[in-house]
């Protein structure tokens, strides 16, 4: 968050000392190309219609907070005491040399904050309760935010979920079970036969073929199942997701047994 907002920062000082600058190529700069780069870097790799949507939120944010800054600077005497505040003794008659030395404190000083902040927070687990509804049946579990999971199908390209095997005795019916398990078999390479991975029409509509690729490991494929719906309990609201792939996960997700489902972020 700290580079984004300097990369814009930075870029609204190059049209400033850049006056003669084509409106239109400091439209594009501005606008869109150091917009864009901001969103990536602040939130990661988007989409193209995620960050259509980000920048749309982000210039709703900079109309409004800008204009009430506008408001609070020129209409009340804020700019006064600002002014006053600048031209005071105890700014004015600082040398280059406190100026270097408070910014060489200050620079390895927030560096070490933010990194206190974000061992913080990657210590603490995003865990929820989660409904999960599958034909008639719905189950209660666990789940686990994982801004790390960037699974999506590769046809209808929606984010996938990904939910511990154990969870399919109580989600599915026998015969769905069976189903599931051939196709399991088949992509391990151990079904005896391709007799074997005949599933009925119905439990085949819901089958979804999940490729993926972990740190230090192989590419594979896991197979998934679409679930009619997901509610996500998060203690302020309850979010509802319909249709949502689900890729089964051949070993347990949590060696505690604290959550049994890994949620995508775009479910939240």
């Amino acid at each position: 968050m700290v580079v984004g907002s300097a990369v814009g920062a930075v870029s609204a000082v190059i049209v400033s000392i850049f006056p003669w600058m084509n409106i239109i190529i400091r439209f594009l700069f501005m606008n869109i190309a150091a917009s864009a780069l901001m969103l990536c870097i602040t939130f990661g790799k988007m989409r193209p219609v995620q960050l259509l949507q980000q920048m749309i939120a982000l210039y709703l944010i900079t109309y409004f907070a800008g204009g009430l800054i506008n408001s609070v600077y020129y209409y009340t005497d804020f700019r006064e005491k600002l002014i006053h505040i600048g031209t005071s003794l105890i700014l004015s008659n600082l040398s280059w040399e406190t100026v270097i030395a408070i910014l060489l404190l200050l620079i390895p000083t927030s560096f070490i904050l933010l990194r206190l902040i974000r061992r913080n927070l990657s210590e603490r687990k995003e865990i929820y309760e989660v409904e999960l509804f599958c034909d008639n049946r719905n189950i209660k579990t666990v789940g686990l935010l994982d801004t790390g999971n960037c699974l999506y199908d590769p046809i209808f390209k929606k984010p996938v979920m990904v939910i511990d095997e154990t969870l399919l005795g109580e989600l599915l019916s026998s015969e769905a079970c069976n189903d599931m398990e051939a196709v399991r078999k088949g992509l391990r390479g151990i079904s005896e036969s391709s007799d074997n991975l005949a599933v009925s029409m119905e439990n085949a509509r819901r089958l979804r073929f999940i490729p993926y690729q972990s740190i230090g490991k192989e590419s594979g494929i896991m197979p998934g199942l679409i679930l009619d719906k997901v509610l996500i309990h998060t203690g302020k609201e309850t979010i509802c997701n319909e249709k949502v792939t689900a890729a089964i996960c051949d070993n347990h997700l949590s060696a505690n047994d604290d959550y049994h489902v890994i949620l995508h972020k775009e479910l939240i």
